[in-house]
């Protein structure tokens, strides 16, 4: 499956939006589909580095621990350490900013521990990333 990519434009200075998105412990508070979420290493400054995330989805439940990257300060991402039912799961994240705001893009690929189909698993991505970046536009603009 090639990586699914979304962006938004959100009325809120890149720092404020990036703070939201590395508070990981406070994502079941704002987005659907996050159960409990335990933060097992940070960096030197606070950021996750590596959490275990209880999530449902389809009617599932499942856990997933990912390990985080920061590649400058408005821009991080994770890999997969170990999960239920994932084989990949990498995930980037950038914060721009614009004319009194930030534009985000995320992008996300995903490989199941069984076959799915890639339309199937396409979509299923599509939605867990507009999710996000809809979820994070309210949280950050505080709607």
């Amino acid at each position: 499956m090639a990586p699914v990519t979304g962006s938004i434009s959100i009325d809120a200075e890149p720092a404020a939006v990036i703070g939201i998105l590395l508070d990981v412990a406070k994502y079941p508070s704002w987005q659907s589909g996050y159960d409990k979420i335990e933060i097992h290493e940070t960096d030197e400054r606070g950021r996750p580095v590596l959490v275990k995330w209880y999530v449902s989805a389809m009617g599932q439940k499942a856990s997933h621990q990912v390990r985080y990257s920061y590649s400058g300060e408005d821009a991080y991402e994770f890999h997969l350490d170990s999960s239920e039912v994932t084989t990949k799961y990498d995930f980037t994240c950038a914060v721009t900013a614009t004319g009194g705001g930030s534009e985000v893009t995320a992008s996300q690929e995903i490989a199941l521990k069984w076959p799915m189909p890639k339309r199937l698993l396409e979509k299923m991505c599509r939605k867990g990333i507009d999710g996000l970046l809809t979820a994070l536009k309210s949280r950050a603009e505080g709607n």
